[in-house]
């Protein structure tokens, strides 16, 4: 493994020897999954929790229609499926897909409780990877329920600096590439992009604190 165990998010400043105890009275199991795997799958029952350790995995909704969406993605150090694993209809909502190969630590629902009802240290941070798992996806949720597709690719290219692969910029906003094509057509036709060797890229006037903008 490429990260140590205390090095994960949840256990981030926990009593070692409680969690070492803990983790071998209720022992999980490792999972290596390669490019491309299913880790879980959407509306399956959900059991457990992910800690990934390497690699990353990317997170897709499918809709009856067969519609894809890429939700999120996640890269280790991180906690797979901590807002699904107590709830009262505890299923995966989302397909969770192996975006590299991948190394990871199943912890089971009964050791996760039996970890924050014993360390509060562990509590307090599995609170935390649920409330930043929440924030993200209410800011998703806004993204695509209020705004365009043409500020979502402004806001894309603010958070990544450049869209060089159309198709997987299209995969990961949730929309057909000849759509976004046009929307990148018009915002070069507007001057909020520039199209380099290498893709496209916000032009200097529309990056705020550019030497454009002083």
């Amino acid at each position: 493994m490429d990260c140590e165990i205390f090095d994960m998010p949840l256990f981030r400043g926990s009593d070692a020897s409680l969690v070492t105890r803990i983790l071998h009275d209720f022992p999980g199991r490792f999972a290596s999954y390669g490019k491309g795997d299913f880790i879980a799958m959407q509306n399956s029952v959900c059991r457990s929790i992910f800690l990934l350790c390497e690699g990353s995995v990317y997170a897709q909704m499918t809709s009856d229609e067969g519609k894809e969406f890429t939700l999120d993605t996640l890269s280790a150090p991180d906690v797979l499926a901590s807002a699904f694993v107590f709830g009262t209809e505890n299923i995966y909502p989302v397909t969770i897909i192996a975006n590299s190969d991948c190394k990871m630590w199943v912890v089971s629902r009964d050791c996760l409780q039996e970890l924050i009802e014993q360390d509060k240290v562990v509590l307090h941070n599995f609170l935390t990877v649920l409330s930043d798992h929440s924030l993200f996806l209410s800011r998703k949720i806004h993204e695509f329920a209020l705004q365009t597709l043409s500020s979502r690719v402004v806001g894309y290219l603010q958070r990544n600096g450049m869209i060089q692969n159309l198709q997987e910029a299209a995969f990961i906003l949730g929309v057909a590439r000849p759509s976004l094509s046009r929307a990148i057509a018009q915002l070069v036709a507007q001057g909020v992009l520039c199209k380099v060797d290498e893709g496209y890229v916000l032009s200097p006037a529309a990056v705020p604190g550019s030497a454009a903008n002083r």
